[in-house]
């Protein structure tokens, strides 16, 4: 197996993550039928859990106000404990990445990976990471301006105070609470990104041999990870294969816009995934904005946030050009083979070379 992951190490990530979200949504969608046998075909435990979710936020508005925190789905959790499993969904790319660096290369590189979340990694100095991350809400907050500015003057103004009050700016401690929440604990953002940016990125960017067409790869593996949670609502008759169709047109652009974007950010902190989390988390919270309907276990929005997003891309590539900070992160590691993530991405007969306890400079 090590040999294979030291050959494969991303189709082994991959598979174990999409293999665990595959097991996830089988467990939930066997609930789904045993509790609809037990209690009559009207029962849904989907619509059980987003009642049960409702009334925690009714409870706790300053806390819950973004609604997909993984604070409140934990309460949730605690309140349906059949359906905790669904906790690792999220989980699965980051499992994934921890089982695949410490079977393939031993507690010394999963301990690299774990590093990942420091904010800054490298000789960064702390004022430059503050900037990086002043700049990186700026971003942020432009591209919810420009959206509420095309509202107003060329869209349906009616629709702005939705977004404000979507925002938390009806209220100062629910604005300064969802924006915190959405930043830092955003369920996806958190669980997910010491996979998907902390791991697969610069595996992916050193395989491709091109930080962008890296994170475009990454971005389109992320985009179908999430698969497994349409087949619930497409066995329901909730939804079309042409209806899932159109939904991953905008879904792939969304992914692969945000994931241009992560690189960029990751890169210039010198590896961490906490600007991937930061962005991830905003991604969904200001998704919410646009959201249509729930189908199943996700929410169906309109064309404006991938738009926004690629447009964010846009900005990015006009600054960083397709390096997208490759070259920087390097430099603060010293290097590339002093670059800790270059412990699960050097070339296959190096990692094969290499025993499980040599150590990997820092």
């Amino acid at each position: 197996m090590k040999d294979f992951i030291h050959r494969k190490p991303f189709v082994f990530f991959y598979s174990v993550a999409f293999g665990l979200a595959c097991l996830v949504w089988a467990y939930i969608l066997g609930m789904e039928i045993l509790y609809q046998s037990l209690n009559g075909p009207e029962f849904s435990l989907f619509q059980t859990f987003g009642t049960t979710q409702a009334e925690i936020r009714a409870a706790s508005p300053v806390l819950h106000h973004h609604s997909d925190s993984i604070i409140l789905y934990v309460a949730t959790y605690i309140a349906m404990p059949i359906a905790f499993a669904g906790f690792f969904f999220p989980y699965a790319p980051s499992v994934a990445a921890m089982l695949t660096t410490g079977i393939g290369w031993g507690k010394d590189t999963l301990f690299k990976l774990l590093g990942c979340y420091k904010p800054i990694r490298g000789n960064l100095s702390m004022r430059e990471g503050l900037k990086i991350y002043l700049s990186l809400y700026a971003l942020i907050c432009l591209a919810v301006v420009m959206i509420i500015l095309k509202e107003q003057f060329f869209g349906d103004p009616e629709r702005i105070s939705g977004f404000l009050n979507h925002l938390g700016v009806i209220d100062w401690q629910i604005f300064l609470g969802a924006w915190f929440v959405a930043s830092f604990f955003n369920q996806g953002a958190l669980l997910e990104e010491l996979g998907w940016r902390g791991f697969a990125m610069p595996l992916m960017i050193r395989k491709m041999g091109s930080p962008l067409i890296g994170a475009l790869i990454v971005g389109v593996a992320w985009t179908f990870w999430h698969f497994p949670r349409e087949i619930p609502p497409l066995l329901a008759g909730q939804q079309t294969l042409m209806g899932v169709f159109d939904w991953h047109v905008w879904f792939i652009l969304s992914c692969c816009s945000a994931s241009i974007v992560m690189t960029y950010f990751c890169n210039i902190t010198g590896g961490s995934v906490i600007p991937a989390i930061i962005i991830h988390g905003m991604l969904n919270f200001v998704g919410g904005m646009f959201s249509t309907e729930t189908v199943g276990a996700r929410s169906a929005f309109t064309g404006e946030s991938p738009i926004m997003w690629f447009i964010c891309a846009l900005i990015v590539l006009a600054i960083a050009g397709r390096d997208l900070g490759w070259k920087r992160r390097l430099e603060l590691h010293g290097g590339d083979e002093n670059d800790p993530s270059y412990a699960w991405s050097r070339p296959p007969n190096e990692a094969a070379a290499m025993p499980n306890s040599a150590k990997v400079p820092a």
